[in-house]
């Protein structure tokens, strides 16, 4: 398995076999990554009413935990300013939708990771999802944690980090049809 380099990623976009939507600028290109961008929206989870406690029971096979029924009560989009900037507060958790919607070929697997820039102010752009198998659609979710005592201010369509893309030795003749728990999702909701 290697990873893909700036000529490799744009001659596997050009050929149609990897899609990226909007497709990256000359300026989002890396040696061996492309830049990605911070979509519309940026959500946060609803703090319980004070004083409760809420529980999610993952373990329990019976009463299957669906993120999504979940996160339509839970989560909420931060709103944006006056002047269309997002602030994150510090020690806080976040999700996001990325801009960029990616279609992966059979023998190719993609990992996000976040922008030095961002990380050295104590931003994580992803806690511990970085990889997307090979086959996979959708708009990844990003899983941001300002760690940092500052607030952060984004705005949409700010470089947030960067895909990597690795070829899988002996990728599978036939796709995996079982759904994914977030496949063609679109937003960070997980909705499709």
């Amino acid at each position: 398995m290697g990873l893909l380099s700036r000529a490799a990623i744009q001659r596997r976009i050009a050929d149609g076999s990897l899609l990226i939507d909007p497709p990256p600028l000359a300026g989002d290109y890396d040696s061996d990554s492309v830049d990605v961008h911070l979509g519309n929206k940026v959500y946060e989870w609803l703090q319980p009413a004070t004083g409760t406690t809420l529980t999610i029971s993952l373990h329990k096979k019976q009463q299957q935990f669906s993120y999504r029924e979940f996160a339509k009560t839970y989560l909420r989009e931060v709103p944006v300013d006056n002047s269309g900037i997002i602030t994150l507060r510090p020690h806080t958790f976040y999700l996001a939708d990325l801009r960029q919607h990616t279609t992966l070929p059979s023998d190719l697997a993609m990992h996000i990771q976040g922008k030095s820039s961002l990380a050295r102010l104590g931003v994580l752009v992803h806690l511990t999802a970085p990889h997307a198998h090979a086959g996979w659609k959708g708009r990844l979710a990003l899983e941001i944690y300002n760690l940092g005592p500052f607030n952060i201010e984004l705005t949409p369509e700010i470089v947030i980090g960067q895909l990597t893309f690795w070829k899988v030795e002996e990728p599978e003749s036939q796709p995996d049809e079982t759904p994914k728990q977030f496949d063609n999702q679109q937003t960070a909701r997980g909705e499709n």
